[in-house]
């Protein structure tokens, strides 16, 4: 059993990372064990009382809760940006032993052993895990950082104190920092960071993970994979895929005069291939080799697979490889989209 403070940082992460759904489901796999409760009155005596006590128990193992905050950290409201890697042989030689070889060395081996952790180190980063996410692709690896940091936030408290005086709130307060970097099979590495208001702070996440997978991988071995030529071909095929995707926003660019247009829906909601105009005019683009440098898209809820509920994504939000997932979602909901993204660069 973990010491007591490691119970109760996992604890704490399940219960600001993890709906009382996805808590419930792990119990009710453990139904009719010693300790194990299943209805709570509130998120917090779920936790911190059902959890806890199951834990205790040994009715519920920590590796399990482990796996609960992985799915919450490693799925959705993030930044990720794509690579492709520029060589075959790399690609096919890119498996979990031989990168943690390059990273680590000849200890790679004691260093994995000692995965997954969830302290923090004080203004800092550290590696917290190194996995296979998923059992379809044992080729497949997915490397955690975790950093810790101080930052200054304003609260929107504004007084006047005289005159010509304004005095406004600022707050200092601990961020808890997720990074993570993805092989994807056979030839992709995911770079992806979490979600913040400070596009600066963002960037310096992505250099924060190619600085540490060094000497492992190296930037030179891979180029940015341009996805506006992907949102085209969603574009031009959507009829076709109807029942798989649809557009809120879309970008374009006309490729003979540089003239940007923008399209929107009038709601969150909004589907702009429920205008007969709007989608001529947006194939016209497309079909005269223009490209469409960002794109909302959302990837619709399939009951036979995946995705398992409506998926929301920007293609190009500031980098022509970057996509944004604004929300939480299942795991191996992401590796659909991708899978998507690369049947469609097909």
């Amino acid at each position: 059993m973990a010491d007591y403070k490691e119970l109760e940082e996992a604890l704490g992460l399940v219960e600001n990372l993890c709906t009382a759904d996805q808590v419930q489901n792990l119990l009710r796999a453990h139904r009719g064990e010693e300790q194990v409760r299943i209805t709570a009155e509130s998120k917090e005596d779920l936790i911190r009382r059902n959890l806890r006590s199951a834990l205790e128990a040994r009715s519920v193992t920590l590796d399990s809760v482990f796996s609960l905050i992985r799915q919450a950290e490693e799925n959705g409201d993030q930044h990720v940006f794509y690579f492709r890697a520029k060589h075959k042989n790399l690609s096919e030689a890119m498996n979990l032993e031989f990168f943690a070889k390059h990273l680590w060395g000849t200890s790679w081996e004691k260093q994995i052993s000692q995965f997954p952790a969830i302290r923090l180190k004080p203004n800092d980063f550290r590696y917290a895990d190194l996995h296979r996410p998923s059992a379809k692709k044992p080729k497949d690896w997915l490397l955690k950082i975790y950093g810790h940091s101080v930052i200054t936030r304003a609260t929107g408290k504004v007084e006047q104190r005289g005159q010509n005086t304004f005095w406004r709130e600022f707050i200092e307060e601990p961020l808890r920092i997720v990074l993570i970097a993805r092989w994807n099979n056979p030839d992709l590495l995911e770079l992806r960071v979490q979600r913040n208001e400070s596009r600066r702070r963002m960037e310096g996440w992505l250099q924060q993970i190619w600085s540490m997978l060094k000497p492992g991988l190296i930037p030179d071995q891979f180029e940015e994979w341009d996805l506006s030529k992907v949102a085209a071909q969603l574009i031009l095929q959507q009829e076709k895929n109807q029942k798989t995707y649809e557009f809120r926003d879309a970008s374009v660019v006309d490729g003979r005069g540089g003239v940007h247009a923008k399209f929107q829906a009038d709601s969150d909601t909004g589907n702009l291939w429920s205008s007969e105009e709007t989608k001529e005019a947006i194939k016209r683009y497309m079909e005269a080799k223009s490209a469409c440098d960002a794109l909302a898209i959302t990837w619709l809820s399939n009951p036979k697979g995946l995705p398992q509920n409506d998926l929301r994504t920007m293609l190009g939000a500031r980098r022509r490889n970057e996509m944004v997932v604004p929300g939480h979602c299942s795991p191996g909901d992401l590796d659909h989209v991708t899978d998507q993204l690369r049947q469609t660069r097909r």
